[in-house]
């Protein structure tokens, strides 16, 4: 079914191997051949106490969460399920003259404003790494941040570190932009950013844009974090995170918001906002601009 060089090829645009079909296949084929659900019982005309002793129940439910997993599905896939949502609710995107939202842990609050010796700062929300329509994004913040050495260039990610790490060196390195992790997407949350419904993604730009832009390396990223880090862990069925990582999140996800705002010395905005679609771009020479007057 997905054999035709126009799938293939639309399969390579977005990120995803030629086989990621049969590649899921397998993975339902393997686990439901080591660890298929327990046989459909009989009905029998007849009623019997139950047995207090028995765990019968709970061996069927502990069999069930094992019968299949995110982890045991291709990292290239993974991005494109609905990921956990994140351990807070998602707030309202600050507006223009708002003070710079406080997240939980304070991972970014503590480098805005009067808390970083009141520089101003520039901070970019990143999508899934390996996605083209972030490395423009990236690009343009790194350009900025050699250029503009006064000014504070921050960049989050809800990728992996490793996986992070390896998509910035394959697209020319962070210049003096400062990454920051966000696996649980705490931050994204606080400053308003959720998951897009269709629109956000599969609209019809986004997709003409998809086909038009280069740079999709979400292949060549997951091939290194497989390498580096070993496949191994990720085939452990019930373990829900690793090392911090939401399973299944390693690569990111392809349909978490993005967006990009500019705060001054008193940890005031006077620029940005949440991305409307995917292929969006932040233009970040305004926000630089207005931080420059």
């Amino acid at each position: 079914m997905f054999s035709g060089l126009a799938q293939k090829a639309a399969l390579k645009k977005i990120g995803l191997p030629s086989d990621t079909f049969s590649q899921i296949s397998n993975a339902f084929n393997n686990d439901t051949s080591s660890s298929s659900p327990p046989p459909r019982q009989t009905n029998k005309l007849r009623k019997s106490p139950p047995d207090p002793n028995s765990n019968s129940n709970s061996n069927n439910t502990s069999s069930n969460k094992s019968w299949f997993s995110v982890s045991s599905l291709p990292l290239t896939v993974q991005p494109w399920l609905s990921p956990p949502p994140p351990p807070v609710s998602v707030s309202k995107p600050p507006r223009i003259g708002d003070v710079a939202p406080v997240d939980p842990d304070r991972l970014l609050s503590s480098q805005l404003g009067p808390s970083e010796g009141n520089r101003k700062t520039i901070v970019v929300f990143l999508r899934c790494v390996g996605c083209a329509f972030a490395q423009q994004t990236f690009v343009e913040l790194r350009t900025l941040s050699i250029k503009h050495r006064d000014l504070v260039f921050l960049a989050i990610s809800h990728s992996s570190p490793a996986a992070t790490e390896k998509w910035v060196s394959l697209i020319g390195g962070k210049g003096n932009v400062k990454l920051v992790y966000d696996p649980k997407r705490t931050i994204y949350a606080s400053w308003g950013l959720g998951t897009g419904g269709w629109g956000y993604l599969l609209n019809v730009n986004t997709q003409v844009n998809g086909f038009k832009t280069k740079g999709w390396l979400g292949t060549t990223v997951a091939a290194s974090v497989e390498r580096t880090e070993g496949f191994s862990f990720m085939k452990k069925q019930g373990q829900g995170q690793q090392g911090g990582v939401e399973e299944g999140m390693k690569m990111g996800n392809k349909w978490q918001e993005a967006g990009g705002w500019a705060v001054d010395g008193k940890g005031r905005v006077v620029w940005g906002g949440k991305l409307g679609r995917a292929d969006e771009s932040l233009g970040l020479e305004e926000g630089v601009k207005l931080l420059k007057l």
